[in-house]
């Protein structure tokens, strides 16, 4: 479907990407966001951002004025330019997906890079391929194409044995190393407009939902099901077959890869520091982007799903339509006059909320009567002795009581060893559950040599003694107990 003049003209005033590029002040905002958020994994804290803000506005003098570096940052997050999260009680600031594209947009300009690529070409040819095998009944023709694949393999195998291949040069490994970094670096910018899809998605079929239904508890799933925007969308279902893909065998392969690209001497003379951190912590930065946009759409599908339920009753849909009227009048109100409005008079009866949108909150409980009656019975019985031995056996043999005795003996000694220390266990405690915590300890917090081995004796009630044995085990430092568990 073509895009008309008219949404042209609507995305102009209403999308936070195009607004953030014709604004005023983005000959100060833009550097800004570049400079402190986009290279930035995550969000910073709203006291530092506002130091950065008071920074850039005191460099230039036309940028300058009496609104407050916090006012900027509101005004940024209502623009959808910035968006917020709270950590431990404190406010933080992230980019949003909107921002981002505004600044890899510049960057496209900036650095002149180009879409027209090798190695975006041979993905366009990989994916027009598989087209051509998926739209074709035929699978001798696809069994065809595979014995051509194969024999190309092969005989590419045997040039390159043979020598008969050159190497690549220093410049074209540049090159593809150049398009590797450029095509996944707007990945994570995509995947976190998808999670504000979701977000935005979620919050419009609950207001439909208010308008139109379902009517009872039962429609709820289905209604769920019909508004999936992962599964309703295109870009949905381009992120599910790109979850698929992380979550296969090939991401083992990946990794492997950027791991031998990373050993050889290329990497080492050059690739830039930032280059080479920016392609190993490539696999994990998109699996982190992944997880976030999954992690947000089941969180708003719960809360979807449990508004849908609430807006099957029907004393809650009137306390819901009647603040949907209510905020619906307070925006048109401002709109029509810019500036705070109070209204002195609590109308619902609920309190303030600190909401933005009338699904956020649930304005009606059944308080019916409810009685609960706790009583405890005294018991003075103990545990079984059976079971006291068996708490005592497990405390003695844990890595908490082996550490304690590595620590007791390395105040005499500089080093100690695995059999020393088990030497050293009271004679009830020299079981196989010590051994365990002792190898444990020793690989997180000592040293482990295979080739060399120690036997032990455990202890217990045995015709033979039981011997056993174990690499040897070597600790020069005191263990950190509180952090075993």
């Amino acid at each position: 479907m073509g895009i008309t003049g008219e949404r042209i003209r609507a995305a102009l005033d209403s999308n936070p990407t195009l607004t953030l590029l014709k604004a005023y002040s983005r000959d100060w905002v833009l550097p800004l966001f570049a400079e402190h958020l986009d290279q930035i994994d995550g969000s910073v804290s709203a006291e530092w951002f506002h130091e950065r803000v008071s920074e850039a506005r005191e460099q230039v003098p036309d940028w300058q004025g009496s609104v407050t570096p916090a006012e900027h940052c509101r005004d940024w997050v209502e623009k959808r330019w910035l968006e917020t999260e709270t950590l431990n009680g404190r406010l933080r600031y992230r980019l949003s997906p909107y921002s981002l594209r505004a600044l890899r947009f510049v960057r496209e300009l900036v650095e002149g890079e180009t879409t027209v690529s090798g190695a975006r070409l041979g993905s366009i040819t990989h994916a027009v391929r598989l087209l051509a095998d998926m739209t074709n009944p035929d699978r001798d023709v696809q069994v065809r194409r595979i014995d051509q694949q194969i024999a190309e393999l092969r005989k590419r195998r045997q040039d390159i044995a043979s020598g008969r291949v050159r190497l690549a040069t220093l410049e074209e490994m540049k090159q593809q190393l150049r398009e590797i970094l450029a095509m996944t670096r707007s990945l994570p910018a995509d995947f976190r407009q998808l999670r504000t899809m979701v977000e935005d998605r979620h919050q419009e079929v609950a207001r439909r939902a208010m308008v139109q239904g379902p009517r009872k508890a039962d429609l709820v799933e289905d209604y769920l099901r019909e508004n999936d925007l992962l599964s309703k969308t295109s870009q949905g279902t381009a992120y599910l077959g790109f979850s698929r893909l992380l979550s296969s065998r090939q991401t083992e392969q990946l990794r492997a890869d950027i791991d031998q690209i990373l050993a050889q001497e290329f990497a080492r003379e050059h690739v830039t520091a930032a280059q080479r951190e920016e392609l190993d912590g490539m696999l994990s930065t998109l699996l982190a982007a992944e997880l976030d946009v999954q992690s947000s759409y089941v969180r708003w599908s719960a809360s979807l799903r449990r508004f849908l339920t609430r807006v099957a009753h029907g004393r809650h849909q009137r306390l819901l339509s009647l603040a949907d009227r209510a905020l619906h009048a307070g925006g048109t109100w401002v709109q029509a006059e810019p500036g705070q409005r109070y209204v002195p008079q609590d109308v619902l009866g609920v309190g303030p909320l600190a909401i933005t949108d009338i699904s956020q909150t649930q304005l009606w409980r059944d308080h019916g009567p409810q009685e609960v009656v706790v009583e405890v019975t005294e018991q003075r019985t103990t545990l079984p002795t059976a079971d006291r031995a068996a708490l005592r056996l497990a405390a003695g043999t844990s890595p908490r009581a082996v550490g304690r005795t590595i620590n007791r003996l390395l105040a005499s000694r500089p080093v100690v060893t695995g059999a020393e220390v088990f030497d050293a266990t009271a004679p009830e405690f020299q079981r196989l559950g010590t051994l365990v915590s002792l190898l444990d300890l020793a690989v997180m917090h000592g040293q482990v040599d295979i080739n060399l081995a120690e036997t032990v004796r455990l202890s217990g009630d045995r015709a033979a003694a039981l011997m056993a044995t174990l690499p040897a085990l070597v600790f020069d430092a005191p263990v950190p107990t509180k952090e075993v568990p």
